[in-house]
């Protein structure tokens, strides 16, 4: 990882100047910093984890480090579970929580791109070796009522504009699941099982 990084740091420098390649990463990094500020309390972005706490607290005031660093840590534990990588439904799992993670944990959030995280939710659900619950049902369906009839006429729309856009309501269901799902990467065998659906 490392050694591609360097290459990929170095290799444009072969066509321009290490000055001009760094500018580019400075003014990158300057522009991402401005795009995260303006996105902050924005009602049509950061419809996300990070945006709907935010949103609801009311306060710039905390860094979005105190949220993202504990969630890193919960996304990454399940890696280190070697034993479980020769299931193929662990693999989905893994597959289904980046699908979550990159959406929830995006300042850069909006409607539109909730796509990716249902096809998450979709891989969350039907690929277990294992029954799921009602509790599970409950969740696919909040999640298709909150999180994707929401911005639809088929949603009352005072409710939408009085508590869904304001406090990025429609990230609550995906991250109840994936809160769900880390829980179960991290404590459920994902073995074939007989009475899988």
């Amino acid at each position: 990882l490392i050694g591609w990084s360097v290459v990929c740091f170095v290799a444009p420098m072969l066509i321009s100047s290490p000055e001009y390649v760094v500018g580019q990463y400075v003014e990158w990094y300057e522009r991402l910093a401005a795009k995260n500020g303006e996105n902050t309390f924005s009602l049509m972005q950061n419809i996300s984890l990070l945006g709907m706490i935010r949103k609801i607290s009311g306060s710039a005031s905390y860094s979005d480090l105190l949220v993202i660093l504990p969630g890193l840590a919960l996304f990454g534990l399940p890696y280190l579970r070697f034993g479980q990588y020769r299931h193929l439904a662990f693999r989905y799992a893994i597959l289904s929580s980046v699908l979550l993670f990159v959406v929830l944990f995006s300042t850069g959030s909006e409607s539109s791109t909730y796509i990716i995280p249902f096809a998450g939710i979709a891989l969350w659900y039907a690929t277990s070796p294992w029954k799921r619950s009602g509790w599970d049902v409950a969740l696919l369906v909040f999640a298709f009522v909150l999180s994707s009839l929401s911005p639809s006429d088929l949603f009352p729309r005072s409710l939408r504009e009085a508590y869904v856009l304001p406090y990025a309501l429609k990230a609550l269901p995906p991250t109840l699941i994936w809160l769900r799902l880390s829980y179960e990467l991290l404590t459920r065998d994902y073995a074939p099982s007989k009475t899988a659906l």
